[in-house]
């Protein structure tokens, strides 16, 4: 109990450290875990493979798992397939392949370079092919980016790998069996996952519709079905994280899973800091050829991840800088690859120096992605991307609108300025979208409307009035440096986003909605005014 409280006490102490020096917390808190353990503070045998440490050790690893089954089930409430609907062809070529041949390139690392067995080299290959749900889900909500175009491909992406990793699981748990147990098991995790996806669309819509219960009661509900699908998924003889992450995709639809993240938020943030400070204080501070080895195995993570993804994304329809976004965004290691390591342990498939190179490599490709993750990074990489989208050129558009993102609303702005006899090009970032509006016969360059290459293309100092309705207000203040003498109304939501658009000589508004109204009306009056160029 003693030591349950200081690990708490330590993650209290990071998030301060954290919010004081403007740091990401992920890496923080690992760092203060090993901290604590540098200093000694942990009771003797605490950290696995010490002497007379097997129960505390012990202990501390059931905690850990308690932790991340709590963490999958709330991550599984955030992977709901309608929200990638539209990029289904990308996320299951992304998912699929990025799984694949990052698990052959770990599995090539760990057996001819780092001397592992071939079993335990699968386990540490199918480890590194895994992003982590919750340091990804995380990253996306502190940007904003989970409803744009990458944050969708993203998040479909880690359903894909945390399905195929559940798989891996089953049959990794049953390797040293026979055909026929594997594919009992196999069939399991199908018939678990079919109980889910009628739960999900049929059973708590119902039942939380006739019950009607108040944000108490629901928690109550949320953490019995939890328990439940743990339970039997074990009774089935499955590893309980299949159940937790099933049972967290029951509660994934729209506007359920809204509904629920308040609920967890808390919880999650608890687990969440418990779970990555008692990682650092379990690794401690290892050796030197422990960090190379676990760097070995991150770099293959690194190398692979992002170019391969960026390719990947591109090909499917994603601008260039979205798609390195995406590749960033998912090189790291999940906290799934740990349970996956620690089932291994347990059948004595993988060793105790195996698993903590993987657990090591893990924390540091995690604590890596914060920075990663940064749009910066991604903007600074794109003149690298050797394979980057061109776009169709239009013909020179000179005095015409153009709307730099089309949005939910875009239609309601498009539709009365080409009706009032208007020349109308619109950029976007989603291919399916450019598709449409080349069906309705409107011009469209596909392609990040926040690159200059892209806004040249476009005709954006030539234009007549630019419409930005762009996701991310920093790509518009980036328009407004680059056009000048052109009038750039600028969507925003907030205060602060009102009064930067204003500084930077824009013309903010609020809503899109209102801002149809307000196009339509500064094109009038300049044509009565006689302003308005040819």
């Amino acid at each position: 109990m003693n030591t349950f409280i200081l690990l708490l006490a330590a993650a209290a102490i990071a998030y301060g450290v954290a919010h004081m020096a403007r740091l990401p917390a992920l890496p923080v808190l690992i760092v203060t875990g090993m901290a604590v353990n540098l200093m000694g503070w942990l009771p003797a045998g605490f950290v696995p493979g010490s002497a007379g440490g097997e129960d505390l050790s012990g202990g501390a690893i059931r905690v850990l798992e308690f932790g991340l089954v709590f963490l999958v089930f709330a991550s599984g409430v955030e992977l709901n397939p309608r929200r990638f609907a539209k990029h289904f062809s990308a996320v299951l070529w992304i998912g699929c392949v990025q799984f694949l041949a990052s698990a052959a390139a770990g599995f090539a690392a760990a057996s001819w370079i780092m001397g592992f067995g071939a079993l335990e080299s699968t386990y540490l290959g199918i480890g590194v092919a895994v992003s982590s749900t919750v340091v990804v889900l995380r990253n996306l909500r502190l940007r904003q980016a989970m409803f744009e175009p990458f944050g969708r491909v993203v998040t479909g992406s880690l359903l894909v790998q945390d399905g195929l990793l559940v798989v891996a699981l089953v049959l990794l748990a049953r390797v040293d069996g026979s055909w026929v147990r594997i594919s009992i098991g196999l069939g399991e995790v199908v018939l678990l996952g079919v109980a889910a996806w009628f739960a999900q669309r049929h059973v708590v819509p119902a039942l939380l519709r006739r019950i009607k219960p108040d944000e108490e009661s629901l928690l109550l509900w949320l953490i019995a079905v939890m328990f439940s699908f743990v339970w039997i998924s074990m009774a089935l003889g499955l590893p309980p994280i299949v159940g937790a992450f099933f049972g967290g995709f029951t509660f994934s639809s729209f506007p359920l899973n809204s509904l629920i993240r308040g609920q967890l938020a808390s919880l999650t943030e608890f687990f969440q800091a418990l779970f990555f400070v008692m990682l650092g204080a379990l690794l401690g501070v290892p050796e030197a050829g422990q960090w190379l080895t676990a760097g070995q195995l991150a770099l293959v993570v690194l190398i692979v991840t992002p170019p391969l993804v960026a390719v990947l994304a591109e090909w499917r329809g994603l601008n260039a800088r979205a798609s390195i976004e995406s590749g960033l965004m998912l090189a790291q290691i999940s906290e799934l690859s740990l349970l996956l390591c620690l089932a291994g342990v347990s059948a004595g498939h993988v060793s105790q120096s195996g698993f903590e190179v993987l657990a090591l490599a893990a924390v540091m490709t995690m604590s890596l992605t914060p920075f990663l993750g940064r749009s910066r990074l991604a903007q600074a990489l794109l003149p690298l991307h050797p394979f980057r989208t061109r776009g169709t050129q239009c013909a020179e558009p000179e005095g015409h609108v153009l709307i730099l993102g089309l949005g939910a609303s875009g239609m309601w702005t498009v539709k009365p300025l080409i009706a009032a006899g208007h020349r109308v090009v619109v950029v976007d970032d989603d291919a399916i979208v450019c598709r449409q509006l080349e069906q309705r016969g409107i011009e469209v360059i596909h392609g990040d409307a926040a690159d200059v290459g892209v806004l040249h293309r476009a005709g954006a100092s030539r234009a007549r009035l630019v419409v930005s309705s762009l996701r991310r207000v920093q790509d518009s203040l980036t328009v407004l440096r680059v056009v000048s003498g052109v009038p750039v109304m600028v969507r925003v939501f907030e205060d602060q986003e009102f009064r930067s658009v204003e500084r930077a000589g824009g013309i903010p508004i609020h809503t899109a909605d209102a801002a149809a109204d307000v196009f339509m009306a500064w094109l009038e009056t300049n044509d009565r005014e006689g302003i308005a160029a040819n």
